[in-house]
């Protein structure tokens, strides 16, 4: 029996070491309730039986117990491979972590994100539901929900033909979308499109759109399915809450006949699908046109007021019932209400022409009549109307040629990217580029772009003030200000009037303050402008003296020529040192 107890022990200790040494994380409540266990049981056929029964069942024991460790380590979250870069801004350098294989992943493109409690939440394109959080500050934990949105691919995938998977060719040519001159389905476009939590108390509403395969009428719409229930229960994936449509576009669209689209008959990427809320009951949708633009089909629907499609609208949370709000969109991606209640919305031209919108209730923004794209391969959009006949149409705030593959967009709002608050954060799939818009009187002053290297699919602003972002390869990717970043824009702010970080360009006002950091008081020989007062103070800046300069400088040195009056908060003074120590 020694042999034994000894044996366990010493595999689980080289378990548990293991655990330690590569940061793993698992479930120390089953792990140990797993090695108890197999304290218990694997000695216990030791009091029954012949010496060889002994051994087979202690050696079964053992087994069962390793195999019982490996099970839980699979209902854990899996470390992620993870990896580290910096990205130079205007204001900030940005330290990206990239986290490659957080999620399983699916063989579908897309997916959402949003805020739920103090944690996140992800939808597959497939309609999987996962919670994560930073459990560190660069490792992510992750766990499934069983609560999959009622996505019906598998029905769409059937009436296609095609499996239910992404092409790794996206997006096909129209060229590809015929098989001998037959129009075919693209079930790898039938996905879930966006995602939004209000939490209401202990309440929380899980929203997310996505289309629906009518098998008998094959036909497909666009729906809003709602998940209610505690949200305490609904993080423990407790069992028995059920999906309810809250929305469903009309009419159905046909893949086949006369009243299809033509070349395409399904654009699933044309769903828009971005959700906002106005008020604690009203709901705001984006809905895309599908490519029903009286161009490859016999209606144009975003002009068509009895069709939900090209639309965004107003639906009651309590009853389902929904307005128009806005009419005239191609594919509209993003959705953002700011702090003022300004409602942004980004938009999908044709060949060029990818725009960010101001929304006005009952604004027509022009779709498919008016458009600063072009179609493809062409050198015009042919339903657009003169621009004289344009005057009843809202224009865009901005529009990029060509365009950029735009997708979602947040406002900067926390603290934790000082510089940017009040910014527009708008995300890309074909540039790949988040852009930064400075935003004043309601215009776009500039945009600085800041280069990804990824499609990014969604975004959303952390409860620290990260910015979290998921992309087309379902990576997900973290951006923090790097240590010290914080420091650097305060300097600039406060501090780089009279000062320089560096002896590029010679001294300002004051002096250089490379260094400064264990360097003797006034003690920059190519400055000679320091006050008599300064001079007269020995020894040296250490962070301490610093701290207590920058708090009050005239009570520091009085007598000093600073105009800088002090008064900062102690964080902001730390920051600030905490930058000049890099320097």
């Amino acid at each position: 029996m020694g042999w034994t107890i000894v044996s366990t022990m010493a595999i689980f200790g080289v378990v548990f070491l293991g655990f330690v040494l590569t940061k793993t994380d698992y479930s120390r409540a089953i792990t140990l309730g797993i090695f108890a266990s197999a304290l218990v049981i694997v000695p216990a056929p030791h009091f029954v039986g012949t010496a060889a029964l002994h051994r087979a069942l202690a050696l079964g024991g053992l087994v069962a117990a390793a195999t019982a460790g490996s099970l839980a380590l699979r209902i854990t979250p899996e470390l992620s491979a993870h990896a580290n870069s910096l990205i130079k801004t205007e204001f900030y350098n940005l330290e990206v972590d990239t986290y490659s294989n957080a999620f399983p992943k699916s063989g579908v493109r897309g997916g959402a994100l949003a805020r739920i409690g103090n944690r996140y939440l992800l939808v597959s394109g497939d309609g999987h539901l996962h919670v994560f959080h930073w459990a560190a500050a660069d490792h992510v934990t992750v766990y499934p929900l069983p609560y999959r949105v009622p996505i019906n691919g598998d029905a769409f995938s059937a009436a296609a033909g095609r499996p239910w998977v992404e092409r790794s060719d996206w997006p096909p040519q129209e060229a590809q979308s015929r098989q001998a001159g037959r129009e075919i389905l693209n079930a790898e476009w039938f996905r879930t499109y966006g995602l939004l939590v209000q939490e209401v108390g202990a309440t929380t509403r899980i929203f997310v759109s996505h289309p629906y395969w009518h098998v008998d009428q094959e036909c497909w719409t666009e729906r809003v399915s709602v998940l209610e229930a505690n949200r305490s229960s609904i993080l423990r994936g407790q069992a028995g809450f059920e999906w309810k449509t809250l929305y469903e576009t009309t009419p159905c669209l046909p893949a086949r006949g006369e009243h299809r689209r033509h070349g395409i008959p399904f654009v699933g990427y044309f769903g828009g699908g971005r959700m906002a809320l106005l008020n604690a009951d009203t709901l705001l949708l984006t809905i895309g046109d599908f490519g029903f633009d009286g161009l490859a089909s016999v209606h144009a629907y975003a002009q068509d007021e009895a069709a939900s499609y090209g639309k965004t609208v107003a639906i009651n949370i309590a009853e389902g019932r929904a307005t128009i709000f806005t009419t005239g969109h191609r594919n509209p991606e993003g959705l953002y209400v700011d702090h003022s209640g300004t409602i942004w919305s980004t938009e999908h031209g044709p060949q060029g022409g990818d725009k960010i919108d101001r929304l006005v209730q009952d604004g027509n923004y022009g779709w498919p009549y008016a458009t600063y794209g072009t179609d493809y391969g062409t050198f015009s959009w042919p339903l657009n109307k003169p621009e004289a006949e344009q005057k009843g149409y809202q224009a865009p705030v901005f529009a990029w040629i060509p365009s950029i593959g735009v997708s979602n967009l947040v406002e900067v709002e926390h603290g934790l990217f000082a510089e940017w608050r009040g910014d527009l954060l708008i995300a890309s799939l074909k540039a790949a580029t988040l852009f930064r818009a400075r935003v004043r009187e309601g215009q776009i002053k500039y945009l600085e772009p800041i280069p990804i290297g990824n499609r990014i699919r969604d975004l959303i602003e952390g409860h620290d003030g990260r910015l979290i972002l998921w992309t087309d390869d379902q990576t997900l990717i973290s951006l923090r200000p790097k240590d010290g970043a914080t420091g650097e824009s305060l300097f600039a702010e406060k501090c780089s009037g009279c000062h320089q970080s560096s002896v590029s360009v010679g001294n300002r006002i004051g002096p250089d303050l490379l260094g400064i950091v264990g360097r003797r008081v006034a003690s920059v020989e190519s400055y000679p402008d320091y006050s008599s007062s300064l001079r007269r103070i020995r020894g040296i800046w250490t962070e301490e003296r610093l701290d207590e300069f920058l708090r009050a400088p005239k009570t520091f040195c009085p007598g000093t020529m600073m105009d800088f009056e002090g008064a900062i908060s102690a964080t902001e003074r730390q920051a600030i040192i905490s930058y000049l120590r890099t320097l």
